[in-house]
């Protein structure tokens, strides 16, 4: 897997270090620091691009919490963070929010909870080789999530076949995305489970109603009313811990969390910019407007299919170029698709 992005971890304890770069190595570039003073060093090198920053709260000198208040006063505020403790006291908890800070990571160690987190928060996919048993691992773990979220769409009263209709514009822009782009990791079975994957980008709403007894109404979303709706939703995906069913739950809830982002930075929970939120995350987004848009017409062409497409390009920022270029790309087998339907 190509490396892009870099990690800092900062930790007094060389053995917290050394395992944490065992778990992240792979993945990603590491920095390291043994104090704050020599944290903020690294954080303050102009020829250094730092994606993220594990940081351990309890440091002599300058500690975890003290790293933060100087970042904070030299507003460098666009690195996430993620606070190591051996607990997350409400106390700590308290001074975090004051900071832009993602999440608590604890102490032991979980691998795949470390790994899962930070790839999560970086848009990282792992590229590992999938084999027939975590292909029908995966396909059993899909028709049994979705069964039971249908349930939940039809008592709500929801258009089911929207998430349908996603699910298989997906698989055309990913098809055309892989063969246009020479995507080879894109092979046929990563298509299948990122289309399927995008059916279920909106199943937070269904545990933020459960905890509330209360509908989630779309215009609280995009008011920013309902965001615990994404953590949510890639909570629930993440319960399953099979490493046969990992690929799809990394996708899955990299959707659930980041189909609020935007590609200016401002959307929600992360405000993550520009592609540092996944192309097929940003596609997600697009194409929940646009079928609901799309499908106002009595008749789906090419036509409407432009109007459509202008209007979303009216919103500037929400998502890259590149997702609207391919959507123009793929117009007479979108509208195709459509016409079908009838």
């Amino acid at each position: 897997m190509k490396k892009d992005k870099t990690v800092l971890i900062v930790d007094d304890s060389e053995i917290d270090r050394v395992i944490l770069k065992n778990i992240l190595e792979e993945d990603f570039e590491i920095e390291e620091a043994d104090n704050g003073y020599s944290a903020m060093e690294v954080i303050l090198k102009t020829n250094l691009s730092l994606d993220a920053i594990l940081l351990d709260v309890s440091m002599p000198v300058l500690d975890g919490f003290g790293v933060l208040r100087l970042m904070k006063e030299k507003e460098i505020t666009g690195i996430p963070v993620f606070l190591i403790t051996a607990e997350a006291t409400k106390d700590n908890v308290e001074k975090a929010a004051q900071y832009n800070v993602t999440e608590f990571i604890r102490k032991p160690f979980d691998k795949d909870r470390v790994l899962d987190s930070v790839r999560l928060k970086l848009g990282v996919i792992s590229d590992c080789v999938l084999t027939e048993e975590d292909l029908e691992e995966t396909g059993r773990y899909i028709m049994e999530l979705k069964s039971l979220y249908k349930k939940y769409l039809i008592n709500r009263g929801d258009d089911i076949e929207h998430y349908d209709r996603i699910t298989a514009v997906m698989k055309i822009l990913l098809n055309e995305y892989s063969s246009f782009l020479d995507h080879g990791e894109l092979d046929g079975n990563r298509i299948e489970i990122i289309s399927k994957a995008a059916f279920f980008y909106d199943i937070g709403r269904m545990i933020l109603a459960g905890s509330d007894n209360r509908i989630v109404k779309q215009e609280d979303l995009e008011k920013g009313l309902a965001q615990g709706h994404t953590i949510l939703g890639a909570d629930l995906i993440r319960l399953n811990y099979s490493r046969h069913c990992r690929y799809f739950v990394q996708v899955c809830a990299d959707m659930c969390v980041h189909h609020h982002e935007r590609y200016d930075g401002k959307g929600f929970p992360h405000k993550i910019i520009g592609d540092n939120n996944l192309i097929y995350t940003q596609m997600c987004r697009l194409l929940d407007r646009f079928d609901t848009m799309y499908m106002r017409y009595s008749e789906q062409n090419e036509m409407q299919f432009e109007f459509v497409l202008k209007e979303l390009r009216q919103d500037k920022g929400a998502v890259g170029e590149e997702v609207y270029k391919l959507m123009e790309r793929c117009k007479s087998a979108i509208a195709l698709y459509y016409q079908m339907l009838k």
